[in-house]
């Protein structure tokens, strides 16, 4: 089934700015619901269900909306996808007073799972960015993933759907929005474009991949497979990017034209993180270094540095934590 058609939201107000973005559009999937609530809180001794009270690592609630503000603020077009409408809408009208720039802003219902539906999300960004762009280029240079979903529960208790619902929405939904975007004809126009942009792939993973967290086997386990896509793409864009530069009179351009990393946050706060009992705020807080919950800012302005290639040009294939140095 194809999505219903998107709405659409101008931001009018401009100013010029020397930061490095501006022109470029972006895609951010999960940019209104993020990742699920349902989960469980687990660690050590400590087991609470929820609703109504949890803490989940890497909870994506937020990341999403300040991602996409955080890209606003910068001058990106942006093409903002979700499964929830009127999230999605709420989102972009706060990008719309969030910048200063002229920047043309759309929504895009869209399911990761359904390639037909991120294929359209795709090719709608990829229409946003030939209608606005100042350069030759007329492709979305910018994907950030942060769609995702949890279903926790001790191993003995985890069904056949709760594993296959987390890893098809964070694992095959993540490949299908990196496949769609990775396309020889936007590699192409991203190295031969008048100022070489450049693209980028931010996959928004989690520290649960590298530690492990008690109750979450599938989120680990999907999320562990968003950390070896990441790196496998990463040395394929970078190959398919020198392939095509010689191809076109040899151009002496050591950047790939697509560079792909990910994010692995801790412990985020969000809204519902209050209502989290203090004790088991302490015991959180007292696993980190900086003894202070992460915030939705922290790993936008992280997406937002490796967004640019101006800023972050000659990174590729890592997995950067924002976790305040957690240690499980």
């Amino acid at each position: 089934d194809q999505p219903p058609a998107p709405k659409r939201y101008l931001a009018l107000s401009m100013s010029s700015s020397w930061l490095n973005l501006a022109n470029q559009t972006a895609v951010v999937t999960g940019a209104a619901s993020g990742e699920s609530k349902k989960s469980i809180y687990l660690l050590g001794k400590c087991h609470f269900l929820t609703p109504p009270l949890f803490v989940a690592l890497s909870t994506m609630s937020g990341i999403g909306r300040a991602v996409a503000l955080a890209l606003a603020r910068e001058g990106c077009n942006l093409l903002l996808a979700d499964v929830q409408r009127n999230d999605l809408n709420s989102v972009a009208s706060a990008c719309c007073q969030a910048t200063s720039y002229n920047i043309s802003i759309q929504t895009s219902l869209c399911d990761v799972v359904d390639k037909s539906h991120v294929n359209e999300a795709i090719a709608q960004a990829d229409r946003i960015a030939m209608g606005t762009s100042q350069s030759s280029c007329n492709k979305a240079s910018i994907l950030v993933n942060s769609a995702g979903i949890t279903r926790d529960g001790k191993v003995s208790n985890i069904s056949d759907r709760d594993w296959e619902d987390v890893i098809q929405v964070n694992l095959r939904g993540t490949f299908n929005t990196c496949q769609a975007f990775c396309e020889t004809e936007r590699v192409v126009s991203l190295l031969t474009s008048g100022n070489r942009v450049g693209g980028s792939i931010i996959n928004i993973g989690s520290v649960v991949s590298q530690y492990g967290n008690v109750g979450q086997v599938n989120y680990s386990a999907s999320k562990g497979g968003v950390v070896g896509l990441t790196r496998s793409l990463a040395k394929e864009m970078a190959l398919l990017s020198c392939k095509i530069a010689e191809e076109n009179n040899g151009t002496n351009r050591i950047t790939p034209a697509v560079r792909v990393n990910c994010i692995q946050p801790g412990f985020i706060e969000t809204a519902m993180s209050s209502a989290v009992p203090n004790k088991i705020l302490s015991e959180i807080t007292s696993r980190i270094a900086l003894r202070r919950l992460g915030r939705t800012d922290d790993v936008a302005d992280l997406c937002s540095f490796l967004a640019s290639s101006h800023r972050s040009g000659y990174i590729t294939g890592e997995v950067l934590e924002c976790s305040g140095m957690l240690r499980l």
